[in-house]
């Protein structure tokens, strides 16, 4: 237990140390789209290697249980990013969002809370080493993941 709450510790002071340098470089910069675009990505390819490795971990191919804990709160702290990282003017043809995460905002923050609620989970069950417990909020998370996917992204 004491373990976890470092990893939390620590994961908290990384999110908010990321989220006053985004908000830095927006205020300095007046960011513009593409800056934008490529930023989303960034989050977005790291929410899917926090995703695989515990994957990974869970199907026993890697015996890192240990590591459960601190993927899981990663993958909570970009669940709570990622309805600002979906900023008016960060659409277009480098991107693989559709217009109607603008164009239907409400159905979108919908979507991303349906996320953020299944991170939480995540996190929860995490601090076990019941790996089908932690497995089963993992798919969750997955499946909160394709309903944005299916309905806010175009295909590839």
């Amino acid at each position: 237990m004491k373990r976890a709450i470092m990893i939390l510790a620590k994961s908290t002071v990384m999110a908010i140390g990321l989220a006053l340098v985004a908000t830095m470089a927006g205020a300095d910069n007046h960011t513009s789209g593409q800056n934008e675009i490529k930023y989303r990505k960034a989050v977005m390819k790291a929410l899917g290697g926090h995703m695989s490795a515990m994957a990974r971990i869970i199907k026993g191919e890697v015996g890192h249980t240990g590591h459960m804990f601190g993927h899981a709160t990663a993958i909570n702290v970009i669940a709570s990013m990622t309805a600002d990282i979906f900023p008016k003017g960060s659409g277009g043809n480098n991107t693989r969002a559709n217009d109607e995460v603008w164009q239907d905002a409400v159905k979108f923050s919908e979507a991303v809370g349906a996320f953020q609620g299944a991170a939480a989970n995540l996190l929860q069950s995490a601090n076990s080493d019941d790996r089908g417990a932690v497995g089963a909020t993992l798919g969750e998370v997955g499946k909160s993941c394709g309903g944005c996917h299916r309905t806010f992204r175009k295909p590839s």
